[in-house]
């Protein structure tokens, strides 16, 4: 497949220097255009879009310092790189040129050579900023694609090498949100699998999006829940507030969904959630052949079993002690005490949150 030909258009009103110039161009491999004036500079410039603009300064009908303020007022992809041509000694000229836009300044007579070279520096400029260009618009998509699977926050860490990329980690502070779908097993019975699919993946899409506007980031999905982090390698209180937050809106989105249900005796959607803030481990578990990120530590498995204990406590959210205190007066909770969360050796007090009245923070 041919290379499209750089485009090169050319503002110049004496015909004789018009002439030469577009026969150097064309000589080069370049395609090359002609406009004697200002206006249909201007207008072949929207028209035709060329890549570079080799612009005269004394034109009959305008100014080349015109036509640079004129081009600046226009969409980026429309502005052509622009090389000022002129015969004037005036350094004010090319300063103001220079200020306007222009990215070379070219005084009258020329050498062909030097001509031709100081085009080829500006095309090949122009070629390496739309490369970064593409690369930078390629490298934010793959950040898109990656978010959608890992935390902003560990994709940046892995890139700048705050993570490294062999087995191993560090001790931080973070609180944690375990989430699960209740009577999962009932409603894909009832939906069958290709509607149950669709309805999981628009529910999970809600409350996805439900957890980035509060500052969480999905940690792993686990069947019909997930497991989410707030303030993971960044942590303030500010993020247990965030987890406190987004479960209270995960809590009336539901409530919603279930209000809105069609009267068809469709069973209501059921959910628990499990809040914790503490000190857990987090990083890269395998080998060399496999590595896993994942975060390890009591902190997680309380998440877990407060989230189970939901069921059993006939609520929908359970919280424990540390984020109790850190939400403080903000969070009206009932207390409940229990000796029997498993794999915990002693009395743990938790609490169900009930209203959560969030100052400005």
């Amino acid at each position: 497949m041919q290379q499209n030909k750089v485009k090169i258009l050319v503002i110049e009103d004496s015909p004789t220097i018009a002439v030469v110039q577009t026969m150097l161009l064309e000589k080069s491999g370049y395609d090359a255009k002609h406009a004697e004036t200002g206006a249909l500079g201007l207008q072949l410039i929207e028209e035709w879009q060329p890549d570079v603009l080799v612009l005269d300064i004394m034109l009959p009908d305008t100014d080349g310092i015109s036509i640079l303020k004129k081009i600046n007022t226009w969409q980026p992809h429309l502005r052509p790189d622009t090389i000022v041509l002129s015969g004037h000694d005036n350094p004010e000229i090319t300063f103001e040129s220079l200020r306007q836009g222009a990215v070379d300044f070219i005084r009258k007579p020329f050498h062909h050579e030097e001509y031709l070279l100081r085009i080829s520096a500006v095309v090949t400029l122009r070629t390496y900023r739309q490369s970064n260009e593409a690369l930078q618009a390629q490298l934010e998509g793959d950040l898109r694609k990656l978010s959608r699977y890992f935390s902003k926050d560990l994709i940046h860490a892995i890139l700048d090498g705050s993570v490294a990329t062999d087995p191993g980690g560090e001790t931080m502070t973070a609180t944690f949100l375990m989430f699960d779908l209740r009577n999962s097993t009932g409603l894909a019975e009832r939906m069958g699998p290709t509607e149950f699919f669709q309805f999981l993946s628009a529910f999970f899409a809600d409350l996805s999006d439900l957890i980035y506007s509060c500052n969480g980031a999905i940690n792993k999905f686990t069947g019909d829940g997930f497991l989410v982090t707030f303030g993971l390698r960044n942590y303030s209180e500010k993020s247990t507030l965030d987890a406190l937050t987004c479960a209270m809106k995960m809590r009336a989105h539901i409530a919603m969904l279930n209000e809105n249900q069609p009267a068809s005796g469709s069973p209501a959607i059921g959910f628990g959630i499990g809040i914790t803030t503490g000190e857990v481990f987090a990083g890269n578990i395998g080998n060399v052949h496999k590595l896993e990120y994942t975060i390890l530590g009591d902190a997680v498995n309380l998440c877990a079993r407060l989230e189970a204990m939901t069921k059993n406590a006939q609520v929908d959210i359970l919280i424990d002690e540390t984020t109790r205190k850190i939400a403080g007066t903000q969070l009206k909770v009932k207390k409940l005490q229990t000796n029997t969360v498993r794999g915990k050796s002693e009395e743990v007090v938790i609490y169900f949150p009930e209203e959560f009245d969030r100052q400005n923070t």
